[in-house]
């Protein structure tokens, strides 16, 4: 039996020297022991896997997430008008009618361009509202804030009695102009003031203005076209005091040329009809 048993033992082990010790009770247990280290160590990295895949889960998931829209609106504070024709508001009701614009503008995304030729649409930096409402509101508001006539209305039935005057315009571009290096503001409108009681044009003016933007960013191009509008609601409104100057029947002195309002903007056109 014993002979049997050895005889299996190196068929067994074939090539190690078959001792009793091999397969004695400590030498079961011993192997038991490490056997359950091993399965320990498994089981950590097992978890510690599973913890790293779970974070890269996440991670991808907060990277694959859209961004967010931003929306932008023009701003200003407008600035008392200075070297009025009359100190007082001229008897006048003026209406400010909600502007045209051309159809490549007419949209919530905000346009930009590398070329004359092509023109680019951000997708999540877009307009709070449409342009012809943002920049009528903000011809209304300067407007009131100038006091240069003693009523000003958006609707007809807001007014007192029918309105005297009405400014019209016509967006032509409000957009970012990006060059190599160098990115722009630049917005171009036309603003005209129609006699209502005979729907004569008493002025018109078309304005196209271009500014550097020092900072690569939509949010400060935006800024950048706020203030090319406050100088054009400046020039403009220098202009119409003459013109309602006239109509009120004053005589306009002619205005030296450091007192009109000074514009340091690069133009790209400009023209005074």
């Amino acid at each position: 039996m014993k002979k049997h048993i050895n005889q299996t033992r190196r068929i067994v082990f074939p090539n190690r020297k078959v001792t009793d010790r091999m397969f004695g009770p400590h030498r079961i247990i011993e192997q038991f022991k490490r056997t359950s280290s091993l399965v320990s160590a498994a089981m950590t990295i097992n978890r510690f896997g599973r913890v790293i895949i779970a974070a890269m889960v996440l991670f991808l998931v907060e990277c694959s997430a859209p961004p967010t829209k931003k929306l932008y609106m023009l701003n200003y504070e407008p600035e008392p008008l200075s070297r009025r024709m009359h100190d007082a508001p001229y008897p006048f009701t003026v209406r400010v009618r909600e502007f045209d614009i051309e159809k490549a503008y007419d949209r919530y995304q905000i346009t930009y361009r590398h070329s004359p030729f092509e023109l680019r649409y951000y997708f999540y930096h877009v307009w709070a509202v449409k342009p012809t409402a943002m920049l009528t509101d903000l011809v209304h508001k300067h407007l009131v804030e100038s006091k240069l006539v003693s009523q000003v209305v958006r609707r007809l039935d807001e007014a007192l009695e029918r309105p005297d005057f009405e400014i019209r315009g016509t967006i032509e571009a409000i957009e970012e102009y990006d060059s190599d290096e160098v990115w722009f503001a630049h917005l171009a409108l036309r603003l005209k003031v129609i006699r209502l009681h005979d729907n004569r044009t008493i002025y018109l003016r078309r304005f196209d203005h271009r500014k550097q933007v020092h900072q690569r960013e939509p949010e400060f191009v935006v800024r950048e076209l706020s203030q090319i509008m406050d100088l054009i609601m400046t020039q403009a409104l220098h202009d119409i005091d003459v013109v309602l100057a006239k109509q009120y029947g004053l005589t306009a002195p002619n205005r030296r040329e450091e007192d009109s309002p000074r514009d340091d903007t690069p133009r790209i056109k400009g023209d005074y009809e």
